[in-house]
């Protein structure tokens, strides 16, 4: 898998906004771009994160700035995610590997509706978990659960660091579902400091063009 499109729907923090548009593009090995539209938010412009590979920019029409480019440990985590949208280069993405022992994680629950994936009982059964980390660019501190029974991602945590100490980044995979003969997570949920985006795909094409514009400067993607 050299690249991908994704399609689906995503619901922020606690809903606000109602549901957005999402668009996904992936071009290996280290672009990607991420676009939420909110059509039935009228005056709401699109949040959207993008990386060409060197350069990263966020737009977010909740934010003071609006628009700006990344740096320090958020074009660093930008970068690892890029990285890690194709799983054949974990190897080459995070360096110094090392297993550390199994644990249990709890599994989000499939949702019956886009607002269950952001209710209080998010928490679904336990899943045992092989525990791998790993160190991206600069310093960027990743650790990886994969679930034991199958073999699959079910967890990716990164810290990036900051004045106050490291940041932690979660993004929880499921739904996996068969694309092209390579397992494709179909639910993610991103979390950070002080947000979230909960994510369903409803389509995913593999290995088709995409245009290097779909990866520059955030202001040019809407």
């Amino acid at each position: 898998m050299t690249s991908f499109v994704a399609r689906g729907t995503s619901v922020g923090f606690g809903g606000f906004g109602g549901e957005g548009q999402v668009q996904i593009y992936a071009k290996a090995p280290n672009q990607r771009t991420m676009i939420i539209e909110y059509k039935d938010a009228p005056g709401r412009d699109a949040a959207i994160r993008s990386f060409d590979g060197r350069s990263g920019w966020l737009k977010t029409p909740l934010s003071v700035l609006g628009e700006y480019e990344l740096s320090g440990s958020e074009l660093d985590g930008a970068n690892v995610d890029a990285q890690l949208s194709f799983p054949a280069q974990i190897k080459q993405a995070l360096t110094n590997l090392r297993v550390g022992s199994p644990t249990t994680i709890s599994d989000l629950p499939a949702p019956s509706s886009q607002a269950s994936m952001l209710s209080n009982d998010m928490i679904g059964q336990d899943r045992e978990v092989n525990v791998v980390q790993g160190t991206g660019p600069r310093g960027t501190l990743a650790t990886l659960y994969f679930d034991t029974k199958s073999g699959l991602l079910l967890r990716m945590t990164r810290y990036g660091t900051s004045p106050i100490g490291r940041l932690p980044t979660q993004i929880d995979f499921g739904d996996y579902r068969d694309v092209g003969g390579v397992k494709f997570p179909f639910r993610m949920t991103f979390a950070w400091l002080n947000g979230r985006d909960a994510i369903q795909l409803n389509e995913v094409q593999t290995n088709v063009p995409i245009d290097a514009a779909r990866f520059g400067r955030a202001v040019g993607q809407k």
